[in-house]
């Protein structure tokens, strides 16, 4: 089925027309096409042409535009086509088909050479994909002072339109093929869209393909030497032409990224390009791409029988694959630096050093020995200012991967529209708290927005205060709760640690669960039941004093006291016995909540039980500054008491709209599943290297919440702490970021953002493996 409009001539009536025409003769043979006819005219003397019929949905202006446009770069020395005059003196000839339709007819000068796309792959050179970089800049500079009322007009191979066309047609591809696209547009969108108002805007080609550059030989090319087919053109965003020629070179090749420096470095030559232009570069590439799959998919539905249509899409899917797994910030670095120009580092890292302690403040501390400059996130990894990619191993906050797409699109969205605060009714209030309950038991049906896991813990005390009317608090030995001067009451790891003043009168400390390096060793639920016997202790002492447990606060799993997994029943054990002395218990979720755990949504369902108080923080906005307690109706009720709770911030619309993005990714992107399953084969690799190297005294985890403990002796357990310190520095130079935890600082702290993939756990495994043998 030919698409509407498409002209159907025979070649017997074209051979009359371009004779009562243009006075010429030959022998014609068909050229590929889609919406209109080609062909090529060869005279007896050899003399060729080429025959263009157009559609018959074609403008006449948009006709004349290309012929404008040939004619002039052709006077400019560009190696194009142009139109020949017909016997009347126009460049354009109306015909008419056996049907009543009316159609277009040029006839064009024929340019030598070969077709780029008849070249293999493996004989492209440096020297080619400098030729095309140079010729790309070249006409474009000279299109530069070229305008024609035709080229403004709208257009879906136009990349400025892309994006809505592929949400338009993407419905045409398959599920796998789908989330492929949608990666790029959620790129495209939150990245690229917001620069495009600042981009140089020009009439275009506009279709730099490799069926339309010409090349000086088929088997060894060296250089282009022509282009045809100017149907494409359209006044847009002049970055888009070097976008699409880049991408079509790029199919096939083995290293993309090194096809492309080589163009961008000529074009650059030629044509110096703008800051912006190397940002947007990557995203145009791959929306050309996505945009050559989304038309292709429904032209093939509506004409499944034209395979000219699907000439592209094999290798498009091939490169779009090479792409999402490249740094958008990498490539525009090695683009700068290929182009010779110095990567834009802005203040040097001492001059940062120096004005952090001379003015904000000398607690504030820096990782590393000589710290990282981190300019750039994407996904499980982290950016410094030369391009340099650091695979991320504890930043547990970025949850969904640093800078997700649809994440960022969600908060520039709604940013643009409104941001206030909860004394206004807004949806996104209820539509987030719906969401996040939905996840939830059925019991915890009440949220309270705030803007930190430390907000989240002090309001969880004042609403336990409230319901039970106690402020005696339980806590674990080693935990951490946050940084309000109420947080740092009920946590041991700060209280019990340098600069601490030991635990206020009202917090009670309860025996660590270490499975490991406790009392009662083991993960079964006898050594659960014996550290939730601590309880008791605690219970009595009160009771003589005739007081009775608040509340009882328990990270879901151990972050800082060494990502502990807690022997099982341990909850289940303690949560009665608070309970029946009056207390209400607190699962802080804040460091493991949002599918870390893998087999679950929160950490603490692992144990088996129903928390009257969550509190949740850092992943809740995947870097954006929200958080959240969740509890029983029964609690919230308790909590009024005539005195308002308001949050400035907390519950606003921009982090509702994060919020409800970070939970649809999750959701949508299996996160909760990878976390389960790239999280056993890391453990799994983690005691192959145990078996490997006897320091590693400990692997333990569930999901990507791990933790590896190094010891001098596996029989003492005595804690290597300078070589945990060591080999965060050595891994460091393999470009892995990686901390400690724990008492003794010897627990290597595995949080990767749960878009950690295996290929990422063999990086990380390699590093790791190469520390301890430079180490021990």
């Amino acid at each position: 089925m030919a698409p509407t409009g498409a002209p159907t001539f025979m070649a017997g009536a074209i051979q009359s027309l371009i004779k009562t025409h243009y006075g010429l003769t030959g022998e014609l043979s068909a050229l590929a096409s889609y919406a209109d006819q080609n062909w090529m005219l060869k005279g007896a003397d050899g003399t060729r042409h080429i025959v263009k019929i157009a559609n018959s949905g074609d403008s006449k202006h948009e006709v004349a535009m290309q012929n404008a446009a040939m004619a002039h770069l052709a006077g400019k020395g560009i190696a194009v086509p142009h139109a020949l005059r017909n016997t009347a003196g126009y460049d354009i000839t109306d015909v008419m088909d056996g049907d009543g339709n009316s159609h277009f007819m040029r006839v064009l000068t024929y340019l030598s050479g070969q077709f780029y796309a008849d070249t293999k792959a493996e004989s492209h050179s440096a020297a080619l994909w400098q030729s095309m970089g140079g010729f790309l800049a070249q006409m474009d500079n000279a299109l530069e002072d070229f305008d024609h009322p035709g080229a403004s007009r709208f257009f879906d191979w136009d990349l400025a339109h892309g994006y809505g066309i592929c949400q338009r047609k993407k419905t045409a591809l398959k599920a796998d093929e789908a989330k492929v696209v949608d990666h790029f547009l959620d790129y495209y969108h939150s990245h690229v869209m917001p620069l495009l108002g600042g981009l140089r805007k020009s009439v275009i080609h506009n279709d730099a393909n490799d069926y339309n550059l010409l090349v000086d030989s088929v088997d060894a090319p060296s250089a282009i030497t022509g282009l045809i087919d100017f149907g494409d053109m359209v006044h847009t965003h002049t970055i888009n032409e070097l976008a699409i020629g880049a991408a079509y070179a790029m199919l096939d090749q083995p290293d993309p990224i090194k096809t492309l420096k080589a163009i961008v470095a000529a074009y650059h030559a030629e044509r110096p390009l703008a800051d912006d232009e190397f940002e947007v570069l990557y995203g145009l590439i791959a929306l050309r791409m996505c945009t050559t799959v989304c038309n292709a998919a429904v032209a093939y539905a509506a004409n499944p029988g034209n395979d000219y249509l699907l000439v592209s899409v094999r290798p498009a899917w091939g490169l779009l694959a090479k792409l999402k797994k490249l740094s958008p910030f990498a490539v525009r670095c090695q683009l700068r630096v290929a182009c010779g120009l110095v990567s834009d580092t802005g203040n040097a890292k001492e001059d940062i050093i120096a004005y952090r302690k001379a003015h904000l403040g000398k607690t504030l501390s820096l990782s590393f020995k000589e710290p990282l400059k981190i300019v750039r996130g994407l996904g499980a990894y982290l950016y410094d200012e030369e391009g340099n990619d650091y695979l991320d191993m504890v930043n547990n906050v970025c949850h969904v991967g640093h800078c997700h797409p649809r994440v960022v699109a969600a908060g520039q969205r709604q940013m643009a529209q409104l941001n206030t605060n909860t004394r206004f009714l807004h949806d996104n209030l209820v539509d987030y708290a719906e969401k996040l309950l939905a996840t939830m038991p059925e019991k915890l049906s009440v949220c309270m927005f705030v803007n930190s896991g430390s907000e989240a813990n002090e309001l969880a005390f004042r609403l336990a205060r409230n319901f039970t009317g106690s402020r005696e608090l339980l806590t674990v030995d080693g935990a951490y709760h946050g940084n309000t001067s109420a947080c740092i009451d009920a946590s041991p790891y700060k209280f019990d640690g340098p600069g601490g003043e030991g635990a206020p009168a009202h917090v009670h400390k309860v025996k660590l669960p270490d499975p490991y390096r406790g009392e009662f060793p083991g993960m079964g639920e006898e050594a659960g039941k014996a550290y939730a016997d601590d309880i008791d202790r605690v219970v009595a002492a009160l009771a003589k004093k005739g007081k009775k447990p608040g509340a009882y606060i328990c990270e879901s799993l151990q972050g800082v006291a060494g990502q502990i997994i807690m022997p099982e029943g341990y909850l289940k054990a303690v949560y009665p016995k608070v309970r029946t002395a009056g207390g209400v218990c607190i699962a802080d979720e804040v460091q493991v909540g949002f599918g870390r755990a893998g087999t679950h949504m929160w950490a603490f369902e692992t144990q088996g039980v129903v928390p009257d108080i969550v509190t949740l923080g850092k992943p809740i906005g995947n870097g954006h500054p929200m958080a959240a307690v969740i509890t029983t109706q029964e609690i919230a009720d308790a909590f009024v008491t005539g005195m308002e709770y308001f949050n400035t911030f907390g519950g606003n619309p921009v982090s509702c709209a994060i919020g409800m993005a970070v939970l649809d990714v999750i959701k949508d992107e299996g996160l909760r599943e990878n976390a389960l399953e790239t999280g056993k084969y890391l453990q799994n690799q983690l005691r192959a290297l145990q078996a490997d190297f006897d320091v590693i005294g400990d692997v333990r985890g569930l999901g990507l919440f791990i933790g590896a403990e190094l010891v001098t002796n596996r029989e003492t357990k005595a804690p290597a702490t300078e070589l945990a310190a060591a080999l965060g520095e050595f891994v460091k130079g393999e470009r892995v970021i990686l901390s400690t935890e724990g008492a003794f600082h010897n627990v290597l702290k595995i949080k990767p953002p749960i878009v950690f993939t295996r290929t990422d756990a063999d990086r990380f495994i390699a590093a790791v493996s190469k520390g301890l043998k430079a180490l021990t």
